[in-house]
């Protein structure tokens, strides 16, 4: 089969390589290791092109115009008849509305719609008009959950029966860490993370994952004999509106039992949670919930939000709560510190992991493809 992937919207490198486009990477590997197949990859004009795609002669990179609002209006439309292309998977972004092309694209959510105040108005109309494309040209729909096809379906009134959910993999590259080091003192230093026990939340700060209201409920319990000197490290870029975030730590008292760790590296990101007394999730709703299945692939308990596609990952694990009950969440934290089947927990978790994996949502994606 002969496939072009559209991967313009995906940055390698930097601030932005992170949430959607780092989980449309992800896939987009675990697709091009499928070497039975031709491929065709367009990325962005100025990306710096992974070597190893280099090497792959199923492989051909083809960098999109630089004029790229060009491109993306009209250009794409043609590039299946310049490259011979009767089916096309946009892992991100646009599909070709170019006749006799059976298309594809990847669906993460609809919060530009759901959670609208939270982000621009530029790129709220930018989100509209990339998903109106998807639900008027594309031939069937990948989405990161049911959830999220749900969501999809009833927005944009798209067939439901045309949506095919992927059970995604960790945010880490392709194997990573089965035989790392543990934390060591050293790896906290080097982080900025104080000596004792913690709780880890691993997310971008942005208004949707909820950090005022889990600030204020650790700081509620943060002197419950189960948490009594337990420090909340957050992993993770500055997002956008992150003001109220720090207010809330000023206000709480608690400057010295909550650390920003910023981004983490992979490797170190995976002992992080292998440290950690339990990892949290406090987030409105997600459209997939990486941060549970990374906690579960590397030995961490879970405290989870109970709402959008995060039960579909943690199943029974975690414990839940109502990401909009403040008393909830405070309920949740200490049942999850005063849990005592950590071994059994980090077990089940790891057995529940392995549904899910980029290798599986590949030969999904391809399979489907093939059956069109």
């Amino acid at each position: 089969m002969r496939l072009g992937l559209q991967a313009t919207n995906i940055f390698f490198e930097g601030s932005k390589h992170a949430g959607v486009s780092r989980s449309s990477l992800q896939l987009l590997e675990a697709i091009l290791r499928r070497a039975e197949h031709e491929y065709v990859v367009f990325v962005r004009p100025d990306a710096p092109v992974p070597e190893h795609w280099l090497r792959m002669v199923h492989v051909k990179v083809v960098r999109a115009s630089k004029r790229n609002r060009t491109w993306h209006l009209i250009g794409r439309d043609v590039e299946p008849l310049r490259h011979n292309l009767k089916k096309w998977f946009s892992v991100s972004g646009y599909v070709p509305r170019t006749p006799g092309v059976v298309t594809a694209t990847l669906i993460h959510d609809i919060f530009f719609h759901s959670y609208a105040d939270t982000y621009t108005e530029e790129d709220r109309v930018i989100h509209q008009k990339m998903y109106a494309n998807s639900a008027g040209h594309a031939s069937f729909v990948f989405s990161n959950s049911r959830h999220t096809a749900e969501q999809f379906s009833n927005h944009f009134r798209y067939p439901l029966d045309r949506i095919v959910p992927l059970p995604f993999g960790v945010g880490q590259a392709h194997g990573i860490g089965k035989d790392l080091s543990q934390l060591s003192a050293d790896d906290r230093g080097q982080l900025g993370l104080p000596a004792g026990k913690f709780i880890l939340s691993v997310s971008t700060l942005e208004p949707r994952k909820n950090f005022p209201r889990l600030l204020r409920a650790f700081a509620s319990v943060a002197t419950h004999p189960a948490l009594a000197g337990t420090t909340l490290a957050v992993a993770g870029g500055k997002g956008w509106k992150t003001a109220e975030i720090f207010d809330e730590i000023a206000q709480s008292g608690l400057s010295d039992r909550v650390v920003f760790l910023g981004y983490v590296e992979d490797e170190s990101l995976v002992k992080l949670y292998r440290a950690a007394e339990f990892a949290v999730t406090a987030s409105l709703e997600e459209g997939f919930g990486i941060p549970i299945l990374e906690a579960m692939t590397y030995g961490c308990p879970i405290c989870s939000s109970s709402t959008g596609a995060l039960k579909e990952v943690g199943g029974d694990l975690p414990v839940y709560f109502n990401p909009n009950d403040e008393a909830d969440i405070c309920g949740a934290l200490i049942r999850a510190a005063s849990r005592d089947n950590r071994s059994e927990l980090i077990t089940l978790g790891l057995e529940r992991s392995m549904e899910f994996g980029w290798d599986k949502s590949a030969e999904i994606v391809l399979r489907t493809f093939q059956g069109r």
